[in-house]
């Protein structure tokens, strides 16, 4: 069994397959090339760090990937206001002033060249549903990355035991009834995947994903009008609310951007 700290991963792409390799989520990717790319403008004001890098990821949707963890939050609280306005910087350069001016976040790149931004020193994850542990992750059949970015509650199996749980407890200390979600339907549109990771925290599956979606949008030719569906990054965010009827004191949101 392999240690948190050093994660086994196999990514199957139709109709290639991947080996698998060993990352090391805590250590720095030696190919930085990423943050050397130059971005001719760049432009916000009044910004959260999230919009910043929303801004960021659009100059260069199939190179610039991230991987965001929110600060701890409550619905609509505004924990920033990030202005920067640039021309011909490089996207290290515009994450170095966006860092500077937060004061809250912090960014490494990690394997595969994803741009990891976090929280400097305040709490992302509470719970620590980051941190689990899944065994088991497959995911096959039509559905775009970002889909599976969007459903990873319901989709990794011990987190999603984990939420299930303190939902039902939720429900069971009030007397209430738990309902049962509808159906999720796929579009004709989405890409065929088969996607299988091993021993892997919900965090270090989250960046498998973007990667895995690269390596889709690479391989999965243009429509007629030469459009291609771009890679995906992550983003997690946990809103605090004491009566969510997660049972978790809050409300975790994985979102694909």
């Amino acid at each position: 069994m392999l240690s948190l700290d050093v994660l086994l991963y196999t990514l199957i792409l139709l109709p290639r397959t991947v080996q698998p390799h060993q990352e090391n989520s805590r250590n720095v990717f030696t190919d930085v090339s990423v943050l050397s790319e130059i971005v001719e403008s760049f432009q916000v004001q009044d910004s959260t760090m999230e919009e910043a890098l929303r801004t960021l990821r659009q100059y260069d949707f199939a190179r610039i990937l991230i991987g965001f963890e929110k600060i701890v939050h409550r619905e609509g609280e505004k924990t920033e206001s990030l202005s920067l306005s640039t021309n011909s910087a490089t996207v290290g350069q515009i994450l170095e002033q966006l860092c500077q001016q937060s004061k809250q976040y912090q960014y490494e790149v990690i394997q595969g060249g994803i741009i990891y931004v976090h929280p400097a020193h305040a709490d992302s994850d509470p719970l620590g549903l980051l941190n689990i542990k899944i065994t088991d992750f497959s995911v096959e059949g039509k559905m775009a990355p970002a889909a599976i970015i969007l459903r990873i509650g319901e989709l990794a199996p011990e987190l999603a035991s984990y939420l299930n749980a303190k939902e039902s407890e939720y429900y069971s200390r009030r007397g209430l009834v738990l309902g049962f979600p509808g159906a999720i339907l796929h579009g004709n549109m989405d890409p065929e995947v088969n996607l299988h990771l091993q021993n892997m925290t919900v965090r270090a599956i989250l960046h498998a994903i973007v990667l895995y979606s690269r390596q889709l949008s690479d391989q999965t030719p243009a429509d007629i009008g030469g459009n291609k569906i771009p890679p995906t990054s992550w983003m997690y965010e946990f809103v605090l609310n004491p009566e969510a009827p997660t049972g978790l004191g809050g409300i975790p949101r994985w979102v694909a951007f």
